[in-house]
């Protein structure tokens, strides 16, 4: 299986919301704040003007999708303005395993060089245990704990170049 990452065109914005949506529905149950949540998982696409948004294919089927916000650009305030972030990293269960949050993340943290940065930052909740794993093998360490969202814990996660 072969997994590629290209930029987002517009035609995508149907299949990248289902993969998003996809991606995160098994946290329905575990997020007390889903119904908040949910409505927000169009973001991604929605925001694509303001940031880079990255498609994951394995062998030609679209399975996942990350943001990639620059340096500067809009993000929430408890990211230093200058700090580039990986946005709603989201992989539809049946692709995992393959290394297709891998080369999302990947693909960030390479932007964030070619922007002349020295870190890359995220938010994530430990509920998603795979990501946590991922995130920690790629070098990301947990900055600050956040306050919680939907009903769960976040974390503040950086990565040094």
């Amino acid at each position: 299986m072969i997994v590629s990452i290209r930029n987002f065109f517009p035609e995508d914005k149907p299949l990248v919301d289902q993969v998003v949506r996809d991606a995160w529905i098994e946290l329905a149950t575990a997020m007390p704040g889903w119904n908040e949540l949910a409505p927000r998982l169009g973001a991604l696409t929605a925001n694509a003007a303001l940031s880079e948004v990255l498609v994951a294919e394995l062998d030609g089927e679209i399975v996942g999708a990350a943001g990639y916000v620059g340096p500067n650009q809009p993000k929430p305030d408890f990211f230093a303005p200058e700090w580039p972030m990986v946005r709603l990293m989201s992989v539809v269960p049946k692709a995992r395993g393959h290394g297709v949050g891998q080369a999302l993340l990947d693909e960030c943290i390479d932007r964030a060089k070619r922007d002349s940065t020295t870190l890359i930052a995220l938010h994530t909740t430990p509920i998603m245990e795979a990501a946590q794993h991922l995130y920690q093998r790629a070098g990301f360490g947990v900055v600050r704990n956040l306050p919680d969202m939907f009903g769960v814990p976040y974390v503040l996660m950086t990565r040094l170049f």
